[in-house]
């Protein structure tokens, strides 16, 4: 199913049918500031777990927590003072900060017996920042790849359309009907492309770019 939202002004009907929809573990896929995301709530396993099968991942592969904002970040991750005050500015924004997770961290989210990580993401998304507030909790997301939406299309279908070049919501509720709820589709939103991920989890060494996207850290 596919759900139109403005997206700075999303309905808060729809909101809370897709908070509903989250709270009984199942995924949900929207846009970003950056990319488009698969989405489940922090606080269902099932929703994380379906993360991992949809993608492929091992789960040694960290998933990414959405918040809106950094108090509620810090609930899950370890941000010291000079943390907070050079990643201040730059939220919210194209950014993926890798952080030592608290204890709070949900089980589901950590890596076996390396549970040192912890991705953590504030995005520039009023659609984003008003789903959590509605949820009342954060989400766990991974991204959805022009190749993985490939990879899960029928080749005769993509034939007709005369290849596929850019990733659209009915081609995702195409891609992914047995496995995705919701498809929110916010016409307009402009994606910039990839985060910019810096890692905060060596005190010693300090911040660490480990992929330049579109922000500038």
């Amino acid at each position: 199913m596919i759900e139109y939202v403005i997206p700075n002004n999303p309905d808060d009907r729809i909101l809370d049918r897709i908070s509903t929809v989250l709270d009984a573990g199942k995924v949900v896929v929207l846009p970003t500031d950056t990319n488009w995301v698969f989405v489940a709530s922090i606080k269902k396993s099932q929703g994380a777990e379906r993360l991992y099968r949809i993608k492929g991942l091992d789960r040694h592969k960290h998933l990414t927590v959405l918040c809106n904002s950094i108090s509620q970040a810090s609930h899950y991750a370890v941000i010291s003072n000079a943390q907070y005050r050079l990643i201040r500015p730059k939220l919210p924004g194209p950014f993926t900060f890798i952080f030592n997770p608290t204890s709070h961290l949900p089980r589901v989210l950590k890596s076996y017996k390396r549970d040192k990580e912890i991705g953590i993401r504030v995005p520039q998304s009023t659609l984003i920042s008003r789903l959590i507030e509605a949820h009342q909790s954060p989400l766990v997301s991974t991204s959805l790849t022009l190749d993985l939406l490939l990879h899960n299309l029928a080749p005769e279908f993509c034939k007709e359309l005369g290849g596929v070049e850019e990733i659209y919501s009915y081609l995702i509720e195409e891609a992914f009907s047995n496995q995705v709820e919701v498809v929110v589709d916010s016409e307009g939103t402009e994606l910039s492309g990839n985060s910019t991920v810096v890692d905060f989890s060596n005190q010693e060494e300090g911040p660490q770019i480990i992929r330049q996207g579109s922000g500038t850290f």
